[in-house]
């Protein structure tokens, strides 16, 4: 440990908020999000070095963080997160048929929409992965998908209700 409390409880008070904010931005879920930036917190307190950044240290370990906390996500979890519906009892029919998303997904979405949506949801693979068999970066990667996402949330919502 080379920080003294006062100068970590300074730290924690300078960028809590913020890590805090990036971590659910990545997770959508607040308590996933808080165990995130608690355990690079408790990693910080831990080390045996002083890092001379240690905001853009905290940012990139949060991040970092997050990314390996979806990664572990199975495909069903992730898609609930991106992709929320009112929940529903597990013994109740579902909402969407997989025949009616396949077609919205037909419909709704551009050509690059679906190959994205296909590699990260049918075939699991991280943002990063999919940019690379893609050919395009990780920012068209996210960008498509939450166009593609809103796309059928609003159809969705429309047919639900």
């Amino acid at each position: 440990m080379h920080y003294s409390i006062t100068e970590f409880e300074d730290i924690y008070r300078r960028c809590f908020q913020n890590l805090l904010r990036l971590a659910v931005s990545m997770l959508h879920d607040g308590d996933e999000a808080r165990d995130a930036v608690q355990e690079v917190f408790l990693k910080l307190w831990e080390s045996d070095t002083r890092i001379d950044n240690e905001t853009a240290y905290l940012v990139r370990s949060v991040r970092n963080t997050c990314l390996d906390r979806l990664a572990s996500m199975d495909r069903r979890e992730r898609m609930k997160r991106h992709l929320p519906l009112d929940e529903v009892d597990e013994s109740d029919e579902p909402l969407v048929s997989s025949d009616g998303l396949t077609r919205a997904v037909d419909v709704l979405l551009s050509p690059r929409e679906r190959q994205v949506v296909g590699k990260v949801y049918s075939e699991g693979l991280s943002y990063k992965d999919a940019a690379e068999h893609l050919g395009v970066s990780v920012a068209m990667v996210n960008k498509s998908l939450v166009g593609a996402l809103k796309k059928l949330r609003k159809h969705f919502k429309s047919d639900i209700i």
